[in-house]
């Protein structure tokens, strides 16, 4: 059974910032247990833990361009700081109150103001502090070290900062940290916590270091001055339905944190949603990151990361994905809206695999640096380039890269634009779509391949013959100014329905609909009941594969309610017009309208719905959709 540690949420202010001192102080740097003399601010002790070295009652004015007003490293001794006023450590390198590498230090009653950052414990152990006040505009209290032992302090809660008590755990087991209300939570050292319903904002965030086998779930973490919940060391953490906004860089970050679950947060307005970085075996599935000038960023070596069923979305979002020196890493099943790259492989982003992924309305829907990569069953929708070989001079040549079995629909400038410094790489199986000229929209300046064992691409506008009816056109595709020859060019692309990115991994089925003249309507449908899918529906979706499409049944797990404030569909970036009948729970008819291709409006109904189905334009009139139809339950019988 898990026991649950209560908090004080008050307490009163024991560090006055005008408490009583012995003077005004210069800053105060101790760099060995040599240097604790009279000079540098000792009143008292010996050192020892019975007689330990006192800097007590002084008041420090920290000049400009000075980064710390007490620098203590590199000691072994018993050292109290008490009753120290500390002000102006305006440096954002710095802060008020150093320790690092040492041990044994305690901070008592002291008092932080007008600084930048406040107190640093670095790589330092058994560090108590007790009764004091930061008021500071950037970290409150910085914690780091290289093991769980640098981690191992004694913070209790009397300690403030910005008008919020500090949360400091170490060495929790089994324990439920729920419904704190502070500026700074840290858990270090622990194991087999739950750490729920907290709100942590306007400072520190949330730390977790040494931390394993636990639950991070339901916090809201906004506007920290750095990450909003930041992961080192830790591993086997689920991190699920945690909401961060607004943090100074990453809503959350792992450093050297392996095989952690990721799961349904929403990361909104960062400078990164999520940073991976020198971490292993993580999944990062089913989260929405809006607003986030970098998405997601996996970087530092990491492998075997597998970033799935993610909505990545906003004109704020410079990078969706950015793989960044990391390799043997996988984003699946992911959508892409309006973001200015939808994936970038960076230099040394090799080996990774992405695939099924939906990229719409992009400037660029991949930009390509890194090599041996393996790129497929995307649907690469509306950008200016679908895929950009971005320009190194040689340094690296990119190579070895395969694209296949994507689809290419309506680029303004280039599906494909490769540069010179581009070798090696294969581009097979995919579908050309919406191509005025021949090859006009693929422009190829390296020795790269157009046709792998016999299979070559499809291209919109081929008008060569086959005569012989083998699928293959009799005339090869010349890719310009290179040019690089496709030898068997695809004739047909009705196999490009399977790989329309997340539309070609949703499940296929037929519904029922009763109508009021006592006929069925039997409708082949794609179901789209995880949140990645409802919100990607025909987003993108080719013209030219839509004759003959199914229709898409939109299947929620609760009663949705609709209204000006409430759910409602778009159709932007739907190029063609459309129906849409809403159900509810039971079955029955609660409304429907005609949505118009590229259309703003929200459409939606007053009232709750549990089912919504998009059909061919005119099909609610054409079938009778009405107020009397009925979606026959259970879908699919």
């Amino acid at each position: 059974m898990k026991r649950t540690l209560a908090f004080a949420l008050l307490i009163p202010l024991v560090a006055s910032l005008g408490a009583a001192a012995l003077g005004l102080h210069e800053p105060i740097t101790i760099l060995g247990n040599s240097e604790f003399t009279e000079a540098n601010g000792v009143v008292a002790g010996t050192g020892t833990a019975e007689d330990p070295y006192e800097i007590a009652g002084w008041e420090i004015e920290v000049p400009a361009g000075e980064r710390y007003g007490v620098k203590i490293e590199n000691t072994t001794a018993h050292i109290v700081l008490r009753g120290l006023v500390v002000r102006g450590a305006n440096e954002q390198k710095g802060a008020a109150i150093r320790v690092a590498f040492a041990s044994d230090v305690t901070i008592d009653s002291c008092a932080v103001s007008n600084s930048f950052n406040g107190v640093e414990l670095v790589s330092s152990s058994d560090v108590t502090m007790r009764s004091t006040v930061i008021y500071v505009i950037a970290q409150g209290l910085a914690v780091t070290g290289e093991s769980a032992a640098d981690y191992r302090h004694d913070i209790d809660t009397t300690n403030q900062y910005n008008n919020s008590v500090i949360q400091y755990i170490y060495g929790a087991d089994g324990v439920a940290i729920s419904d704190l209300e502070t500026a700074h939570l840290t858990i270090a050292g622990s194991r087999n916590v739950s750490v729920t319903g907290n709100n942590v904002s306007d400072g520190d965030g949330i730390q977790l270091a040494f931390v394993e086998d636990s639950t991070v779930e339901g916090n809201i973490v906004y506007r920290s001055s750095w990450d909003g919940i930041r992961l080192f060391q830790c591993s086997r953490v689920t991190l699920r339905d945690n909401e961060m906004g607004n943090n100074r860089r990453a809503g959350m970050s792992l450093l050297l944190a392996n095989d952690n679950v990721i799961q349904a947060n929403r990361f909104l307005a960062n400078d990164y949603g999520l940073i991976v970085s020198a971490s292993d075996g993580n999944v990062v599935e089913d989260n929405l990151a809006a607003a986030n000038p970098t998405g997601i960023e996996i970087g530092g070596g990491s492998t075997g990361t597998l970033v799935a069923r993610n909505i990545l979305y906003h004109e704020n979002t410079k990078f969706g994905v950015a793989v960044d020196r990391a390799t043997f890493n996988t984003v699946r099943d992911n959508v892409f809206a309006a973001c200015e790259t939808g994936v970038l492989l960076n230099p040394q982003a090799d080996y990774n695999t992405v695939t099924g992924n939906t990229l719409v309305a992009s400037a660029y829907g991949f930009q390509i640096v890194g090599s041996r990569n393996e790129i497929s069953a995307n649907l690469i929708s509306q950008s200016v380039d679908g895929v950009l070989f971005q320009a190194t001079f040689g340094a690296p040549v990119i190579n070895g890269n395969a694209f296949h079995d994507n689809v290419f629909y309506g680029s303004t400038h280039r599906h494909v634009t490769i540069n010179a410094d581009s070798v090696g790489n294969r581009f097979y199986r995919n579908a050309f779509l919406d191509i005025a000229i021949t090859n006009a929209w693929v422009y190829d300046l390296g020795d790269n391949e157009w046709t792998v064992d016999g299979a070559g691409n499809y291209w919109g506008d081929y008008s060569g013959d086959d005569a012989d009816g083998d699928g293959i056109g009799d005339e090869p595709v010349v890719v310009v100014p290179a040019g690089s020859v496709d030898q068997a060019p695809q004739v047909s692309a009705e196999w490009a329905a399977a790989s329309l990115g997340v539309l070609g991994s949703c499940e296929r089925t037929e519904v029922t609909i009763a109508l009021a003249d006592e006929t069925e309507l039997v409708q082949p449908v794609l179901i789209a009941d995880e949140p990645h899918e409802r919100f990607t529906g025909y987003r993108g979706m080719p013209e030219a594969l839509w004759d003959g499409a199914p229709a898409i049944l939109f299947v929620y797990d609760q009663d949705v309610e609709g209204g000006p404030t409430g759910s409602a569909f778009t159709m932007r970036t739907v190029g063609f017009d459309l129906d849409i009948a809403f159900f509810d729970a039971g079955g029955s008819y609660v409304g429907g309208a005609q949505m118009e291709a590229e259309s703003d409006t929200r459409y939606t109904i007053n009232g709750s719905f549990r089912y919504a189905i998009e059909l061919p334009g005119g099909a609610l009139e054409e079938h009778g959709i009405d107020e009397d139809a009925r979606l026959i339950l259970p879908i699919g019988d």
